[in-house]
């Protein structure tokens, strides 16, 4: 061991002891300011929005995956079989290059007035607690 070894402080496990957390009933979570008292409807509330937010971007990715993959599937049927020309372009080529962009469209527009719908609510219900009385 060297000099300097020595002198170096040893180190220290740091943990949180649970009684004395259990106690601490002023603890914030979430988005609360520090020494900020925590609601319990409040958190419950926003842990609702974030699932309500969570299930609704996976419902609108596999949804899109299954619309985008039937729409290739699609596209590759037409190409091996007859392909009609549109303007002297294979409508296959046409499907590809301008195709998704409206299934792209469709999603986005759903997800945002679903989430936009999932955020009024949990407005309501945060606005219907603070008029009984209890602050978020």
């Amino acid at each position: 061991m060297t000099p300097d070894a020595a002198e170096q402080p040893q180190r220290v496990r740091v943990s949180l002891d649970s009684r004395t957390a259990a106690a601490d009933s002023t603890r914030t979570q979430g988005i609360a300011l520090p020494g900020a008292p925590v609601h319990e409807a409040g958190a419950v509330f926003l842990n609702d929005l974030m699932r309500a937010q969570l299930r609704l971007a996976g419902a609108c990715l596999i949804g899109f995956l299954l619309v985008s993959l039937a729409f290739t599937a699609v596209i590759m049927i037409m190409a091996s079989t007859a392909d009609p020309p549109v303007f002297g372009v294979p409508a296959s080529w046409i499907m590809q290059a301008y195709g998704y962009y409206p299934i792209i469209l469709l999603f986005a527009v759903v997800f945002a007035r679903n989430a936009a719908r999932n955020e009024r609510r949990y407005r309501g219900l945060a606005e219907d607690d603070e008029r009984q009385g209890r602050p978020r």
